[in-house]
Order: C-alpha cells, then structure tokens, then sequence
C-alpha cells in the first residue's frame, strides 16, 4: 500500500511551497529524483545538489541582463535574467548566438521577479517542462512571435503551436474565467497556478494534468472534469484551491498523484469513479472530507490520502466506504511501525451506508417499546427496546398498518420469541441480526425476507415461515442458526414448503435448508428432488447417512461441516457436484460416483479444514484444506469421478460396484457368479439325471 516513503521534510517542502509562493519547481525536482534513496541524509543530498549546481553555473556565460549556456549546436539556452524592466523581451541572439532555448531558471529562481509582460522570439524552439514562468507572479501577458514554429500565444496564455497543451496561463493576467481550446490534452506543469480565475472550462480532449497545473488558485470554486478524457491528475494538481467545494471526476481517470487535492479545505464531497486504480499519499490530506467512498478498481492507496488534516492528525470518526477485503478495508486499519503510520478509521459497506443515510434522514417515533417511520401511511419498525423475554410486534400503530420491519431493527435484542404479524410483507436484511436469545421466531404474512435476516440468531430452534412468502434473499438464509431444528411453511400461494422440518421449494425440486441441529441420524431425500441449495445440510451435527435418489446437482458447500456424516448414497443421475460440496465432512471416509457425474467443483470430495493452519492466519483458505487420510472414491475408470481423484492425489477404486451397502469388486463378482453357475448347473445334472433314473425304474417295474 506504500507506493512512496517520503520524510516529513518532503511534505513540509510541499506546504511551504504552497504557502509562501515558494518554487514549486525545486519540490517537483525533489520528488521525481529517481537517483535519491533513503541512505542518503537530508544534508548529503543537499550538499551534492549545491555542489552540482556551482559546477553548472561556473560553465554559464553572462551577457549583458542574461545568463546562458552554449548547446552543442552553436544555439544558446537562457539560464537565468537580472533585467529590471517589467516588459521583458527575450532577444532573438546573443553574443552572435540564436537563443534557442528556455530553461526552467530563464527569469530567475524565486516568486519575486517583476515582470509583467515577457516576448518571446521566432528562435525559440523549447521551453523547459520545468515552466520558467511560474516564478513571475506579476505575469500578466505572455506573446510569442507568430512565425514560431513551436509555440503560440492566444490572449496573453501560451500554447504549444498545435494547442495540444498549455504552457502557461500568467498568474496576474486580468479575468476571472478561461475556456481552455478543444483540442488541449495537457495541463503542463503548474501552468495554470495561483491565478485570479474562479471558473476554468475543460475540453473534451483533456488527458492528463501535469504537477501543480491548476494549484494555488483561491478563487476557483468548482471543477467539473466529468465530460474529459482525464486520466492522470499529478501531484499537487489542484492542491492549496482553498475555495474548491465541488470536483466532479471523469469515468477515465486512473490516478490521482501525491497531494492532488491537500489542503483543498471547502472540499467536503468527491465521488470516486470505478476506473480509478490508485491514490497516492496526502492526495486528499486537508480537506474538509469526513467519509469517502473508494471503488474496488482502487488497487493501491498512500499513506495519509484520506482522513487527516495534516500529515499526522488523523480526522475523529472519517469513515471508509468499500468492499471487505479491498485496497480501502485494508487503508481503514494500515500501519506501519518504521514510519509511525496507523489507521484506525471507521468502516462500513456501501450498502450498508447507504441504509445508513436513508435511515438518518427518516422521521423517527416511539411507540410503547418500538421505534418506527411512516412512509404513505404505513409504519416501518426501525428499532425496538423491548426488554421482555416475549415480544408481539403490533399490527397498527397509531391507525397506520405496520407493514416492514428495517434493516437491524431488532439487533441485538434480547427476546426469546418474536411474533411477526400478517400485516407485515417485508423484512430487511439483518432485520434480526445477532438476536442471540431468540429461540422462536413466528412470520405470520411476510412476502419478502431480506438476506442475512437471521444471521448469528445462535439460539434460534424454531421458525414458521408465511406460506405466502415469495423471496428469501440470500443462499444461505439459516447458515449461522447453529441449534435450529424445525423450519415450517404455513399454507399458502407463496414460493417455498416444507416438511418434516425441512425447507423446499413449492414444488420441492429443491432442497433448500436442512436444519443444523436436527437430530435424525438418517435422511433420505424425498423423490422428485433435482437440487440440493448452496450450505443446505451445512455443519449439521447429528447427520450420519444420508441418501440422495434423485438429485442431479450438489451444491456448493451443501454438507460442509458435517463431521458427524458417515455416508453418502449419490444418485445415478448426478450431474453437478459443485465446490466445497462436502469438505471437512471428516467422518467420511469414501463415496462411489457414477459415470453420469461430469462436473466436480473444486475441494469437493475428500478434504478437510487444517485448524492449525488456520489458526497461524499466514495461508489462504485454499492452502488450509488438506486430503481425509484414508479417503477413497469409487468410480470407473476416466470418469470425471476417476480424473478428480487423480488430480488430488486422492486413492480411486475402479472396477467395483456396491452390493447391499458394500463395495466388490468385478472380477470377484464375476467369479463367484461363475461358481454359483457351475454349481446351478451341477445340481441341475444331477438331478436331471436322477429323474430320468427314476422314470426308468418305474418303467420296469411297470413290465
């Protein structure tokens, strides 16, 4: 997450550049030297620099009010001026010389020269990307003859001759606006700086805004750089806009760089768009910002770019909106000991600021124990103080139908039984988060139940579900209900049923829930079911053998924790067993699959959870599963079954096939089955014979 390890002193430079005017060219020379490393002391650096710098000036040539340096062309390069008038000209030769360049120093090294208006010459062929003009604060006009044949001038700012990019925009020139030419890609390095603008149009065409381009300037009050084609903003690139309130980004922009927007302090919004892929450090570091939303596209944010005034004081309660495990769930805790870096940021889901902005903006009422809304009449439960072990939620208060119960509105509560009403259609998620003594739970009209609406309900044993629900949000609806034992569908035109217990669909294809602590030490799964749901029979506890006769898919996780699962009968007719299917069921120690099966996921069969592995937190979860010793599969040769078992090291028995439960195989069979034959057809001789021994004596004693 570190891209740069700059000291104190680096960003010290930044703000005295900022606030006193100072040259924004020597922190920009401070910030791109590739040749620095952290082994060199601030003073051995700054020696060397001052060293480096009285060589070249020794090799320099003055010449009248000039400064310059002879190229290997015979062509010259102005190094610095001393004139004292305020309408510069910049001669077209010297000494006999063309002057053919302009260096980054040409009007000299500090904010105080006094030049108001400057000529430049048809000779000159390039202006340093350094930008000399960023030490003429009282720069009003910038012209350029027009047979250049590099650069021009439009209106006292200063172009490259195709437009392509500015150069600079004099920081005193008079006006408070600039329409920026269709046609310019670049922003050039601080060429528009500390100006009096306060509106700047960008043009379609812009891509790239150089280090400090638009800095500096006080004035200016919003940028909106949403129709460009940006996708770089260098570093400091509006940094010390103190006026900027609202900044609307392209869908292009891949970076923002070093202290692009620092000390913007009115800036208290930005949105972040989805191309985004870094943020470097203090890119947002004094501003007024108090959350920020940080796509997943973002790979890779700096220290301090986001959630502090300055480079050490972290802003109380700024809050980092993303997605758990991305670069800004990381950035919400990231520390760093060597540099005295640590966050400790408060972090929430997109989703679930946005509920959380929905539910502040919501007129709230108490009603006896229950906190609630009203939205077109009707009232929505947002909260409940109940302390009481039995809790009844009301279906009208105050003549409004109370028809939803919000997202956490019971978290945390402490009832043992909860009664949902029949005017109730709609259910949060996470309505019922972490009600940890919740035993039963009685959903009389529910449509809808959000995801996650049940989960860490620890205690749950029993649930009735509406039969008129339609939705049940979410794969794993009862996943954390370690000790629930019945779930029960009433009558009704909804979507799902039950029986003994357990969840289907209405049609009952598919299985959807087996609960966790129901204590049948056998299961057969009903016919006319295809589907076993995603963590359907998932760390059940008293589940020893069961029997799928009809299932064509598994699905992933589908007996996951099983420990107490001994066997499995899969049918003849399974097509798809999908990842994690029956991972850490340890107690299983082999399963036959038949040819019909042509899709196993990843971890299906024949793995379990290393706890220790687990527990060091140094390996994927991937890296924590490890083969059941003894684990066998039983499949015909190149099947799908075979080729997984092979390609996991896992042992295959093929050439068997299962009698009453037990696995024999072929060849025997067909041995025994020969045995019996010749046995069959001995006693068959025998006693044909013998008959026909008999017929013949009875003949006899006839004559």
């Amino acid at each position: 997450m570190f891209k740069y390890k700059k000291t104190t002193a680096f960003l010290m430079s930044l703000l005295i550049c900022f606030s006193a005017s100072a040259s924004v060219n020597s922190v920009f020379a401070e910030e791109t030297e590739e040749t620095v490393t952290e082994s060199i002391t601030e003073e051995e650096q700054a020696e060397t620099e001052e060293n480096d710098e009285t060589q070249t000036e020794n090799d320099y040539v003055t010449s009248g009010d000039f400064m310059y340096s002879v190229i290997d062309d015979g062509t010259i390069c102005i190094e610095g001026c001393t004139s004292t008038e305020t309408d510069l000209v910049i001669p077209e030769s010297i000494d006999g010389m063309t002057v053919a360049e302009l260096s980054g120093k040409a009007f000299g090294d500090s904010p105080d020269q006094i030049y108001e208006t400057i000529s430049i010459p048809a000779s000159v062929t390039y202006i340093s990307e350094d930008n000399p003009f960023i030490y003429c604060p009282q720069l009003r006009e910038i012209t350029v003859d027009s047979a250049n044949e590099n650069y021009i001038s439009e209106n006292g700012v200063i172009y490259l001759k195709d437009k392509s990019m500015i150069i600079c925009y004099p920081s005193a020139k008079e006006g408070n606006s600039l329409e920026i030419p269709s046609g310019v890609k670049e922003i050039g390095l601080a060429s528009i700086y500390n100006t009096k603008l306060s509106e700047i149009k960008f043009p379609s065409t812009l891509e790239n805004i150089r280090n400090f381009g638009v800095g500096g300037n006080a004035n200016l009050k919003s940028v909106d750089l949403s129709g460009t084609a940006l996708e770089v903003i260098g570093v400091a690139g509006f940094a010390e806009c103190t006026s900027l309130s609202e900044v609307l980004l392209p869908d292009t922009l891949q970076e923002i760089d070093m202290g692009a927007f620092m000390t913007c302090g009115s800036l208290k919004e930005v949105t972040l768009p989805d191309s985004l892929t870094y943020v470097e450090q203090y890119a947002f570091m004094g501003t007024s910002l108090t959350k920020i939303q940080i796509p997943d596209s973002v790979t890779e944010i700096g220290y301090s770019a986001f959630g502090y005034s300055d480079e050490t004081t972290a802003i109380d309660g700024f809050l980092i909106i993303g997605s758990y495990g991305s670069a800004a769930h990381i950035y919400a805790k990231e520390s760093d000991e060597e540099y005295g870096y640590s966050n400790d940021f408060e972090f929430t889901t997109p989703e679930a600021a946005e509920e959380q902005e929905e539910y502040n903006s919501f007129d709230k009422s108490m009603y006896e124990d229950f906190e609630y809304t009203s939205i077109n009449g009707e009232a929505i439960i947002t909260g409940c103080d109940s302390v009481d072990i039995a809790i009844e939620i009301p279906s009208e208060i105050n003549g409004m139908p109370v028809t939803r119960i919000y997202t956490s509105a019971f978290e945390g509560c402490t009832a043992e039984e909860i009664i949902i009403p029949e005017s109730v259609k709609t259910i949060d998620k996470l309505a019922f988060y972490n009600c940890a003594y919740l035993k039963n739970l009685t959903i009389n009209g529910a449509e809808t139940i959000g995801e996650s609406a049940f989960v860490m309900c620890s205690a749950l044993e029993n649930i009735t579900i509406s039969g008129n629900c339609k939705t049940i949000e979410g794969n794993e609806p009862f996943m954390s209900c370690i000790l629930l034992q019945s779930i029960n569908i009433t009558d009704g035109d909804g979507e799902y049923s039950s029986e003994n217990d357990v969840l289907y669909n209405k049609d009952k294809s598919v299985l959807l829930a087996y609960p966790a602590s129901k204590s049948e030490k056998k299961f057969t799964v009903p016919d006319g079911v295809k589907e076993i749901g995603m963590s359907a029979f998932c760390n059940n506890f008293y589940l020893e053998e069961v029997e799928l006769p009809s299932v064509e898919k598994i699905g992933a996780y589908a007996f996951e924790g099983s420990k107490s699962l001994k066997k499995a009968v899969l049918s003849k007719n399974l097509k798809t067993v999908d990842v994690y299917a029956f991972a850490d069921c340890s107690g299983l120690t082999g399963i036959r699959v038949y040819e019909s099966t042509d899709t196993i996921g990843d971890y299906a069969f024949g793995y379990k959870f290393d706890s220790a592995a687990a527990e060091s937190g140094e390996t994927s979860s991937e890296d924590n599963m490890v083969t059941v010793d003894g684990f066998k599969i039983y499949a015909n040769e190149n099947s799908t079954a075979y080729q997984y078992a092979k390609a996991c090291g896992i042992e295959v028995v093929s050439g068997t096939v299962e009698i009453f439960g037990k696995n024999v195989v072929v060849g025997f069979l067909w041995a025994v089955v020969g045995i019996i034959a010749t046995l069959i057809i001995g006693l068959t001789g025998f006693f044909v014979v013998k008959n026909v021994k008999k017929k013949k004596a009875g003949k006899r004693k006839e004559k």
